[in-house]
Parts: structure tokens; C-alpha cells; sequence
């Protein structure tokens, strides 16, 4: 019987001996796995982001050649009126992006946006034809660019009235 004992306490460290080693290999396998799943995601967004990064000017320019070819064909309000609403948005974009951006960055920013106000017609300035209204888009600018000259530089015309 002790014999049969200690042939099982052998064959027991035998089984752990081999254990360890086949544990190590997985662990080793499963880590190499992760690294892999890992970098592959990493590949794949940054895949995404560049071609991200191609499409928005790639809209943009389609945007653009559609204005330049209503100027072309006589419709200059029109045109006016797009161009405008593409700054709008441009400027809807960048301001709803500002309280992640640092202290510098935002100051510049609401630099930008304040000379804006110098520069820019007001969109109500673009409308030719009374039945004409603007778009969300541009009186929500209208309100950041009011906000951002308020108390900087000298009232514009027209921007005061808005909401």
C-alpha cells in the first residue's frame, strides 16, 4: 500500500510538472493573442480616422464646385446663400468642439469668432427675396459669433436682434 502511495504522489507531480509548462504556453499564446486583437483594432482605426480625414474635404470641395457652378449660371444669392450656410456650419462644428480643446486653443479660437463678427455679413444681409428665411444653421452662428464679440469689439448690425 505504500508503494501504490508513492507511485501516486509521482505520477501527481508528474501531472503538475507538465501542467505549469502547458499554463505558461497559453498564457504566453493568449497574451500574444490579445496583443494582436489589440494592434489590429489600432490598424483599423486608424484606418478609419485617415479616411475620415479624406472625406469631409472631399464634401466639402463637392459643396464648393455646386456654388461655383450656380455662380457660373447666374445665381449669386443663391451661391451667397450656401457659401454662408457652409460657414455656419463650419463654425457650429468647431464651437461645439471648444470645451475640449485647452485654455490657448480655446482663447484663439473665440479670437477667431470674434473677428468673424468684423468681417463676416450677417447672414440676414445675404437674403435677396423676402419670402427668403434663414436656416437653423445660420442663426445659430449668428448667436455663437454674438456671444463671442459681446463686450470685444463694437456691435455689428443685425446681430444684436437675434435671440
Amino acid at each position: 500500500m505504500l508503494q501504490n502511495n508513492t507511485k501516486n504522489m509521482k505520477t501527481n507531480y508528474i501531472t503538475i510538472g507538465r501542467l505549469i509548462p502547458l499554463l505558461a504556453i497559453a498564457l504566453v499564446a493568449g497574451g500574444a493573442m490579445a496583443a494582436a486583437t489589440y494592434l489590429d483594432l489600432q490598424r483599423k482605426t486608424h484606418a478609419a480616422e485617415a479616411s475620415t480625414a479624406a472625406i469631409i474635404p472631399l464634401a466639402k470641395d463637392l459643396q464648393l464646385c455646386s456654388v461655383l457652378r450656380t455662380i457660373h449660371e447666374g445665381g449669386m444669392s443663391t451661391a451667397a446663400q450656401r457659401l454662408d450656410v457652409m460657414v455656419c456650419e463650419d463654425i457650429i462644428a468647431i464651437n461645439s468642439r471648444l470645451a475640449s480643446l485647452d485654455e490657448e486653443d480655446q482663447g484663439f479660437i473665440r479670437n477667431a469668432f470674434a473677428r468673424f463678427v468684423l468681417i463676416r455679413l450677417n447672414s440676414a444681409e445675404l437674403l435677396t427675396d423676402a419670402t427668403q428665411g434663414l436656416c437653423d444653421q445660420q442663426i445659430e452662428a449668428e448667436r455663437i459669433l454674438a456671444q463671442a464679440g459681446a463686450g470685444i469689439l463694437p456691435p455689428h448690425e443685425g446681430i444684436a436682434a437675434l435671440p
